[in-house]
This record gives C-alpha cells, sequence and structure tokens, in this order.
C-alpha cells in the first residue's frame, strides 16, 4: 500500500492516533517519556470532517479570489469603457477628434474609480463580518465558561 493510501486509511479510520511526525519527537512537544502527545479539540471532535478546509485558511481564499476579480475588472473594465463610448459616441452621436477621446477617456477613469469603490466597500464589509464572528465567539467562549462555573457550583 503506498504512502498516500495509508495517509488517507488513516484519516478514515475511526480511531483517533497519536502519532507524532517523524522529524518531530515527543521532546519537541513538551511530553514526558510514557505519556501521549494530547491532540487538539478539532482533532478529537466527533463530527470533524478531515478534509474540512479550516476558517482562516477558507477566508484567504477568498480574499484571494475577491483580489482576483477586482484586478480582473481592472484590467478589463476601463478598457471596455474606452472603447464602448469611443464607438457610442462615434456611431450614435457622431462626436469625433478631441470632444470623442476626452469622453472616452472619462468614462474609463470613471470606470476605475468605481471599480476601487467597489474594493473598498467589500473591505470594509469584510472587517465588520469578521468584527462580528470575533465577538460572537467571545460570547460562546464566555457562555460555555459561565456554564462551567454554574455546574461547578452545583456540584459543590
Amino acid at each position: 500500500m503506498g504512502k498516500k493510501n495509508r495517509n488517507k486509511s488513516a484519516l478514515n479510520s475511526e480511531e483517533t492516533t497519536t502519532e507524532v511526525h517523524p522529524r518531530v519527537t515527543k521532546q519537541d512537544l513538551g511530553v514526558a517519556d510514557g505519556e501521549e502527545p494530547a491532540l487538539s479539540k478539532s482533532c478529537l471532535s466527533a463530527g470533524s470532517d478531515p478534509y474540512e478546509v479550516p476558517f482562516y485558511s477558507r477566508q484567504a481564499a477568498f480574499a484571494l479570489l475577491w483580489l482576483l476579480v477586482y484586478s480582473f475588472g481592472m484590467f478589463t473594465l476601463p478598457f471596455a469603457a474606452f472603447f464602448g463610448t469611443r464607438h457610442i459616441l462615434t456611431h450614435n452621436f457622431h462626436i469625433e477628434g478631441f470632444a470623442n477621446t476626452c469622453g472616452s477617456v472619462l468614462a474609463a477613469v470613471l470606470m476605475v474609480n468605481v471599480i476601487i469603490v467597489l474594493y473598498a466597500l467589500k473591505g470594509f464589509k469584510e472587517a465588520e463580518e469578521d468584527a462580528q464572528e470575533e465577538k460572537k465567539r467571545k460570547e460562546q467562549a464566555e457562555g460555555t465558561a459561565g456554564d462551567a462555573k454554574d455546574e461547578s457550583k452545583k456540584s459543590k
């Protein structure tokens, strides 16, 4: 069985293993002899999917995706606005020469500014969403800590 297949079968197994990477020793992890290294809660949770992408990775991937989308728009849309305006001014309004060029350049510059404003608004919206998610996480953490304190008081 190849290394790739062994890793997939290990991920699909129901058992949780405490194997340490061959290059990482138990001393590096601060684990005494005879003890097993502790697994993180995310590894031990029953409902976690081993192929699930962590939140911060998803967030970074979407940030890069939107950067590429806006970069593509920044490159193509001003050209489309310039040549589209030039065509409309020439064929529909019969405007030629310097006025046609000025109108076309103005349309391209406005398009660049619209894209920049949309990108900035997207960033502000994401910052607000991140702040709200952080607030929810703190409230959940305080709620679970408060529940644990209440249970410890009841048990006494």
